[in-house]
């Protein structure tokens, strides 16, 4: 079964998740170095207090985890203020709480079995993480993609990981990373591509408030930001209040190439580069030893 990943951004909901997962129990903070124990202190008028030891300079923007109950919680905070004693004060801004129950058969690497190691491992969960922690990077990556995109569609929506997946097409480009088009909802599709009206009908457009409220917008090209090609961790939106042609479709599709070129020249992501080992494999991914 695959991993169920939950995105909590309501603050009303955020002293449950604190009572619940990070009371009493261990909590890491992301850094460049590995994950650095630290200890929650409280919740309370809308900030979390935690004793963070050895770090000098804390980022704005940083990452903490923690694990209980065969869920892992990833928790995006905004530093506040640092008081005395290695005491900081974050804001939180969203938590992704990720199940994954095992029920698939399972292959066991036990003994008389050849050791296997994996290098250069990378993830969605490390490009979310990247994103998270390099949001002024990202900013930037979506200014140049803006720039010309803004002065030819009345509408363009650029989004990535970081921000969530509970928007629908992050949603449809999760689980399908291939581009879509729309040419116009005033025109029937053919019979080639009624299968993707549908969806995009029932799927992501009835989802969509802002496009329901905005009439006038009857096109749609969206197309997947993909990493290497194969992992999707966002995605560019055009919608046109005229009927959009194959030739814009080409030059958005190859804007989603461009997109994942910048983040390699910008370096944010990067693999994990330890021989990690395998412990046992299932039909559905493979299980590492993370020392």
């Amino acid at each position: 079964m695959a991993e169920q990943i939950r995105t909590i951004t309501d603050r009303g909901q955020f002293p449950k998740v604190f009572s619940l997962f990070f009371a009493n129990n261990d909590v890491f903070l992301r850094t460049a170095s590995g994950d650095l124990k630290i200890i929650y202190m409280g919740f309370a008028d809308g900030t979390a207090a935690f004793k963070i030891p050895y770090v000098k300079n804390m980022p704005d923007s940083c990452i903490m985890v923690t694990r209980k109950d065969g869920y892992i919680i990833n928790g995006v905070f905004k530093l506040k203020e640092k008081d005395a004693d290695d005491m900081y004060v974050f804001y939180p801004v969203q938590f992704q709480i990720i199940s994954s129950p095992r029920k698939e058969e399972r292959i066991e690497l036990g003994t008389g079995k050849s050791v296997l190691f994996i290098t250069n491992l990378i993830s969605d969960y490390i490009l979310q993480n990247s994103l998270a922690l390099s949001l002024k990077k990202v900013d930037n990556v979506k200014e140049i993609l803006r720039f010309d995109l803004e002065k030819r569609f009345p509408y363009v929506k650029i989004y990535f990981l970081n921000e969530g997946m509970a928007d629908p097409r992050m949603k449809y480009f999760y689980a399908n990373p291939v581009p879509y088009f729309i040419p116009s909802m005033n025109a029937q599709p053919d019979a080639k591509g009624q299968k993707m009206f549908n969806t995009y009908v029932n799927e992501i457009y009835s989802k969509d408030y802002m496009l329901q409220n905005r009439k006038n917008l009857i096109a749609e090209i969206a197309v997947p930001v993909l990493y290497h090609g194969k992992i999707p961790y966002g995605y560019i939106q055009v919608n046109s209040d005229k009927p959009l042609t194959d030739g814009m479709f080409s030059v958005i599709k190859r804007l989603g190439v461009v997109a994942d070129e910048l983040f390699k020249k910008n370096k944010l992501f990067i693999p994990e580069t330890d021989r990690l080992l395998i412990a046992d494999a299932s039909f559905s991914g493979i299980a590492i030893v993370f020392s």
